[in-house]
């Protein structure tokens, strides 16, 4: 009996790990989920967010779960609010026109799921990483990370609301702070009451008891409600709880860059710095500003910057990929790519670059390999071959690039006239093999078989 206790531990042992695995169905139901917080997100329409984020959970970390117990859900509720702002606000469409869930991925992290999910603003992307985990009626969801920044949305909500939104309260003393005011109300009435007393006829002096009777009662009332919130409430919640304080300093410094007022930018973003907000988004950011101005060094700079411990922004990796593809580094290009897809997981983009890259290095499998996985992203069918022929096209493959897009004619999803015009096919314009394709003329279209009359 003894020698099967160890036996029995053993198989236990060896049993609670497959319990705690997730499933593939769990895993498109994580998916799922993620995909309908962030359409409603994406529609103004936050509510379904709010309705799967743990919004409790993220405050019971910050403030720790024995204080958040002993809040009242009048104190509670302006502590929620803080963190509704921030993730409705870092999800909402209003970035750059409206926003289109393009494609998502979901694998198993720490006993729940880890959701990629990719929404294109655009001809901009906002990748993030959607932490949820198992709860009561469903699966919750703990956190939204960014991935290029490298923002944790619980992380940013919870430094919103400043280094002590909860303390201890002296209840005693708020109870004596509440009652003295009221005391003071109730004897002025006494003492106007007493005096205008004596000077009134007997009949006029029930209506005078009549009239500050009402006054008296409610300053009691009040007195009392105020009194037993004190003494029922051990902690106090600031009141008004402001906006991120370098929310303000952000606004402007972008301002001043889309102004071309570099000189005035430069001091915003270090005020903001100064006032909480993390360096390395910041760096990251200002990279991606230099680069579209053309000032490649100082994107460089910025990007270098943008790495730096404790908490890198992992998109300054695909931005110092590109520019070392662009200089003919392929090897560093795919180092840095390796390193980007590791630290946020693939992304249809992504895995582009790696294609070209691949291409450009003599390694044509791989680069086939990328262009699957690109396709699969994205759910296959005519988004996948739309895919791939943008891919092909980046890699100055226009024989590849066309063979894809001819998959799109059987669904009609061909026009000629939209290529012409799409910046994506600039690489390959000037190729006869392209050029030929784009000349053709369409198929006709099939028209339906008249039935004959018996």
């Amino acid at each position: 009996m003894i020698r099967l206790v160890p036996a029995a531990a053993l198989a236990l042992l060896a049993v609670l790990p497959l319990e705690a695995q997730v499933s593939p169905p769990e895993l498109e139901e994580t998916a799922e989920v993620a995909r309908r917080a962030a359409g409603a997100a994406l529609r103004g329409q936050p509510r379904v967010l709010f309705e799967a984020l743990d919004i409790d959970g993220i405050l019971e970390r910050r403030i720790g779960a024995a204080v958040w117990a002993r809040l009242t859900e009048r104190q509670r509720e302006p502590l929620r609010a803080v963190v509704r702002q921030t993730f409705a606000t870092a999800l909402s469409s209003g970035r750059s026109g409206a926003g289109e869930i393009a494609w998502s991925s979901a694998r198993e992290s720490d006993g729940g799921a880890s959701v990629s999910l990719g929404v294109r603003f655009g001809q901009r992307w906002l990748k993030s990483r959607w932490s949820l985990q198992r709860a009561s009626g469903g699966w919750r969801i703990e956190d939204v990370t960014l991935s290029d920044p490298g923002v944790s949305l619980a992380a940013e909500s919870l430094h919103s609301l400043g280094p002590n939104p909860v303390r201890p309260r002296d209840r005693r003393q708020q109870a004596r702070q509440e009652a003295y005011p009221r005391l003071a109300g109730l004897g002025v009435i006494a003492v106007v009451v007493l005096l205008a007393y004596r000077r009134l006829e007997p009949g006029k002096r029930v209506l005078l008891l009549l009239t500050a009777s009402a006054p008296a009662l409610l300053f009691l009332a009040d007195g009392f409600l105020a009194v037993r919130r004190a003494l029922a409430e051990p902690y106090v919640v600031s009141e008004g709880l402001p906006a991120a304080p370098w929310e303000r300093w952000l606004r402007l410094a972008r301002e001043a860059e889309r102004e071309g007022q570099l000189a005035q930018a430069d001091p915003l973003w270090k005020r903001a710095i100064a006032a909480g907000a993390a360096r390395q988004p910041i760096a990251y950011e200002r990279g991606l500003a230099a680069r579209e101005r053309g000032d490649l060094e100082a994107a460089r700079q910025d990007f270098t910057a943008a790495l730096e411990p404790p908490a890198p922004a992992p998109g300054a990796l695909r931005e110092l990929a590109l520019l070392a593809l662009s200089e003919g580094k392929n090897a560093e290009a795919r180092l840095l790519l390796d390193r980007y897809v590791e630290a946020t997981g693939p992304d249809p983009d992504a895995l582009a670059i790696e294609a070209v890259v691949d291409a450009n290095l003599g390694a044509p499998q791989r680069g086939l390999e990328a262009i699957r996985k690109a396709r699969e992203l994205v759910g296959g069918g005519t988004r996948g071959a739309e895919l791939e022929a943008r891919i092909r096209a980046r890699a100055v493959d226009a024989a590849g690039a066309v063979a894809a897009l001819k998959e799109l004619e059987p669904a009609g999803r061909l026009d000629r006239d939209a290529l012409r015009a799409d910046p994506a096919y600039l690489p390959i314009a000037n190729d006869p093999v392209w050029v030929a394709f784009l000349n053709e003329a369409p198929p006709p279209s099939p028209t339906p078989r008249r039935q004959e009359v018996r």
